[in-house]
């Protein structure tokens, strides 16, 4: 006789035998006729644990058969949905663990941090910048030179090239439900059909930049050349048409994402086409925080596959005062970003207000007269956007606290010279070859500066030549990575 599986017997005992709650401290409903001696208390508790161990178990219902009471299990769907998202987890880490980024090896004379910062914004896709071609002193940095006094006019806020592009194959304008809208700006693998490609990649752009940047079209090249169709969402109010409500966007505002993502999936017929997620700055924070957001329902109802990210601040809570603390970020950096935030809170006055300073929608004053972006983010991202102040927006928006629950790998590369955020913290421990839960793969440059990773040293006479600079293109590879994978 074949001996009888341990795992059958348990299963036999579930099925037949009418159970009772055993939860501490709640006493059973005895059944008639039934005996409580302690043996069979015992017998009780050890079914009690098997089934909670092998169904999830955790809370009971009183059901009447034949006129016996009796409790029977009800499965704690928190308990199955986390068992399955550690299923989602555990497929997504062996692909991101297995990724191997390539080494970022700047020029020796061009790695300052503020060099690569400002000149990643201006003079990105001028030749000799991206890479930088070993030969000698003058030859490799005489392109530099030219590049910054060609785009003087540009650096110096003499002339923009904001509204000049002519990159993208198709825009599409998407009306929002609170009587708003934004642009989306598309570019395909074949244009004539709108599409070609094996896939679509969304590019999520930083604070008060749009898809005419260098870097969103340097990221639109690398994933093109990977076989993708690329969609580049512009936040309201920066496609260079002014939005049609008071409302903007922020560090954690993933609505506008969502709305995009929605028609996507309604569109696309061919389930097969994965979706991608990727961003930068401000926009790889709403990447992060989106997909933690939606954890399997980022592959379950809108078959996202993977994501990869640059420049991610992960929590705004600790690195808002590397724009005050320092006096070069206060007066470059949030200088500029100040002007720009003021003449969208003038803009909105007028607009919406009839010129109307005096309102309880934000602090006209205080935004003025702003000389931080954190007071500006006291005086009108809070209250506008329903927090109770900078901090509470940080808190609240910030992707680290979600990024546990993402559930497909992921990619993030950062610089550790970054003048925009706290050296000191960096998420080591989210990185699952470390420890953490989700299928996350982190590199930390030791420089690059804010979205620089320029100047990246080759060998001469290379034959191939990349179409993006050192960050989009190793994006592009992580993704790359995650489609030959799945």
């Amino acid at each position: 006789m074949q001996p009888i599986c341990y795992w059958t017997i348990i299963l036999f005992i579930f099925i037949h035998q009418p159970v009772f709650a055993f939860t501490p401290g709640v006493n059973s409903i005895k059944v008639k006729g039934s005996n409580t001696n302690s043996k069979t208390s015992t017998k009780r508790n050890f079914i009690e644990e098997a089934r909670k161990n092998v169904f999830g178990v955790v809370t009971e219902r009183l059901r009447v058969k034949d006129g016996l009471k009796f409790n029977v299990p009800v499965p704690d769907l928190r308990i199955i949905k986390e068992r399955r998202l550690r299923e989602y987890q555990s497929r997504g880490v062996p692909i991101a663990s297995s990724f191997v980024p390539n080494e970022y090896n700047p020029h020796p004379l061009l790695r300052n941090q503020h060099l690569q910062t400002i000149l990643g914004v201006f003079v990105r896709d001028f030749p000799g910048i991206a890479y930088v071609e070993k030969s000698n002193a003058l030859l490799e940095l005489l392109p530099v030179g030219k590049a910054v006094l060609e785009a003087l006019p540009e650096i110096s806020g003499i002339r923009s090239k904001e509204n000049e592009c002519d990159f993208w194959d198709k825009r599409e304008k998407f009306n929002t439900p609170d009587g708003d809208f934004f642009h989306v700006d598309y570019k395909f693998q074949d244009a004539d059909i709108e599409g070609g490609g094996e896939g679509m990649v969304v590019i999520i752009h930083g604070l008060e930049s749009n898809s005419n940047s260098s870097l969103c079209q340097n990221m639109a090249r690398a994933y093109q050349q990977i076989n993708m169709d690329v969609a580049c969402i512009n936040f309201r109010g920066c496609c260079g048409n002014p939005n049609d409500t008071v409302y903007q966007y922020h560090a954690g505002f993933t609505d506008d994402v969502l709305i995009f993502l929605d028609q996507w999936t309604k569109r696309n017929t061919d389930k097969k086409k994965p979706l991608y997620i990727t961003g930068f700055s401000l926009g790889a924070n709403v990447a992060l925080k989106l997909l933690g957001d939606l954890s399997m329902d980022a592959v379950d109802k809108y078959n996202i596959q993977g994501a990869a990210v640059s420049g991610a601040p992960f929590s705004l809570h600790h690195h808002w005062r590397q724009l005050i603390d320092y006096d070069f970020n206060r007066i470059v950096y949030a200088g500029s970003v100040l002007r720009s935030m003021k003449k969208k809170v003038q803009y909105i006055t007028d607009r919406f207000f009839d010129g109307e300073t005096n309102h309880n929608i934000f602090d006209y004053s205080k935004c003025m007269n702003a000389e931080t972006i954190a007071e500006i983010e006291d005086a009108m991202i809070a209250p506008l956007y329903g927090f109770q102040d900078r901090f509470d927006y940080y808190d609240k928006s910030a992707s680290l606290p979600v990024i546990d629950r993402i559930a497909v790998p992921t990619f993030v590369l950062n610089a550790k010279d970054d003048p925009f955020f706290n050296p000191d913290h960096f998420p080591w421990e989210k990185d699952c070859e470390i420890g953490g839960l989700a299928p996350i793969k982190l590199m930390r440059t030791e420089n690059g500066g804010h979205l620089g990773h320029l100047f990246h040293y080759t060998d001469s006479g290379s034959t191939s030549r990349p179409v993006s600079s050192f960050a989009p293109m190793e994006l592009a590879r992580f993704l790359a990575h995650i489609h030959c994978a799945t």
